[in-house]
């Protein structure tokens, strides 16, 4: 068997479930078969920290909770990311004393009308500059929370493993397209492939968790990629100076996309595959938050009113898009027929779904699949409601980079871990066991 691994975007949300499923892979011992793990935006939090801490396939329950597990979950429980250094905190109070201070040429009395106008957007402009620090400032919290456990800078080459790519995705705004940063390549589609260069782990994170709106884009110097091959795409004879990276969410919310599209890139970057298993299993962890019903009630005013449709048309878009491939991925394997199926057999596993939702899907049927349904159903046994109520308060935490306080954390694990582990037996076999679990597990971890 060997198994891909992506974990979705949606903050620190998506990091303590994307934890959780890991979690279950190491317990499992199925980690020993895993051969990528890719992931965007809140998802590359956890894929980062791992790589960075551990070696994947050869780390155990013991070592992966202790040097993993339980300082990324104290650090998102307790601390946070962004707002955890000292520096983020100066940072706000500069950001708003400034932001009240563009406003005082305009008061000055003794200056003519012009002379307080060029100061107020000199001023403006300053203030303008300053706020569009806010993704240097992510990095810089990144790497001191997480990305600098010996004191010193992770760079991102050292993700690199033997048999094991941790591939953290962003979008390139110019080509519309993904580019993969990894411990021993980075490839673009319309660049072609390049190396890791001296490119900050901290800094290559905060690009996938580039959160359109909440953050500028991230400019990348490309020189030290080195990018060279022929680009797939038809992309620039010359690269750029620069990579102009959003959040990897903007292309593909559940990082599903570097296993799907791997046996094309292979094509085109033969070198890819050198030394790779093309994966057989792909385990999609999507902890993407559930989309609420909007009232969007008619704004009178016409610019404001075009504005907030645009807004939600861009929403809606990027839903029908996400839920579509969700359809794929359930769709592209069937375990009733094994051999059937297109590209790589795969697994979703949902935060807005509880651990009964694929056994109940298949205790009807007859045979193994249908054996393993149930045994599923009788672990479970009477916790419905119980599941249903965590299920709902895990999908509606906010999609953050502050501290999600103990109980929450410890919530977020937990319902990754069981719903993994069930929604595996069930639909690729026993390789993938019932395992006990119990959430004091995770609340210790948080403790």
């Amino acid at each position: 068997m060997n198994l891909a691994v992506s974990l979705s975007g949606g903050g620190h949300r998506a990091t303590l479930f994307g934890l959780g499923a890991l979690m279950y892979l190491v317990d499992a011992r199925a980690n020993s078969s895993v051969t990528s793990i890719a992931s965007v935006s809140g998802g590359s939090i956890t894929n980062a920290f791992v790589g960075q801490m551990a070696d994947f396939k050869k780390t155990d329950t013991t070592d992966f909770d202790l040097h993993v597990a339980k300082p990324l979950a104290t650090q998102i429980a307790k601390r946070g990311t962004l707002f955890a250094p000292l520096l983020t905190k100066f940072y706000l109070v500069a950001l708003i004393l400034g932001g009240a201070a563009v406003f005082v040429p305009l008061f000055i009395s003794a200056s003519t009308w012009l002379v307080r106008l060029l100061l107020f957007l000199l001023f403006l402009g300053i203030w303008g500059w300053f706020f569009g620090k806010r993704g240097a400032l992510c990095a810089h919290a990144f790497q001191k929370t997480l990305f600098s456990p010996s004191g010193r800078p992770t760079a991102l080459s050292q993700l690199h493993k033997q048999d094991l790519d941790h591939v953290i995705c962003a979008t390139d705004l110019r080509s519309a397209e993904a580019v993969y940063f990894s411990g021993d390549f980075v490839y673009s589609y319309w660049m072609g492939r390049g190396q890791p260069g001296d490119l900050a782990l901290a800094r290559a994170v905060q690009a996938s968790a580039c959160f359109p709106g909440g953050f500028p884009p991230a400019y990348l110097p490309a020189g030290r990629h080195q990018f060279s091959g022929t680009p797939a795409g038809g992309g620039p004879p010359v690269p750029p100076a620069e990579l102009i990276m959003s959040d990897g969410g903007v292309y593909d919310n559940m990082g599903e996309q570097w296993v799907r599209g791997l046996e094309e890139r292979v094509q085109h970057w033969p070198e890819l595959g050198h030394g790779r298993s093309l994966p057989d299993r792909l385990v999609v962890v999507n902890a993407s938050a559930r989309v609420p019903w909007d009232p969007f009630r008619r704004r009178f005013l016409p610019l404001i009113g075009e504005v907030a449709a645009l807004l939600r048309v861009n929403n809606v878009m990027y839903i029908n898009t996400t839920n579509v491939r969700r359809q794929e991925i359930v769709r592209s394997y069937d375990p009733n027929h094994p051999t059937n199926h297109a590209g790589v057999p795969s697994a979703l596993v949902q935060i807005a779904q509880t651990p009964f939702v694929v056994a109940e899907a298949f205790a009807r049927e007859t045979g193994p699949v249908g054996g393993r349904a149930k045994a599923v159903l009788e672990l479970l046994g009477g916790t419905r409601e119980s599941w249903s109520t965590m299920t709902r308060e895990n999908s509606n935490v906010k999609t953050t980079l502050s501290k999600l306080k103990p109980n929450v954390s410890a919530q977020l694990i937990y319902q990754a871990y069981v719903v993994t582990m069930c929604n595996l037996h069930v639909i690729f076999g026993d390789e993938f066991p019932l395992l006990p679990f119990s959430l004091q597990r995770f609340q210790k971890l948080v403790s």
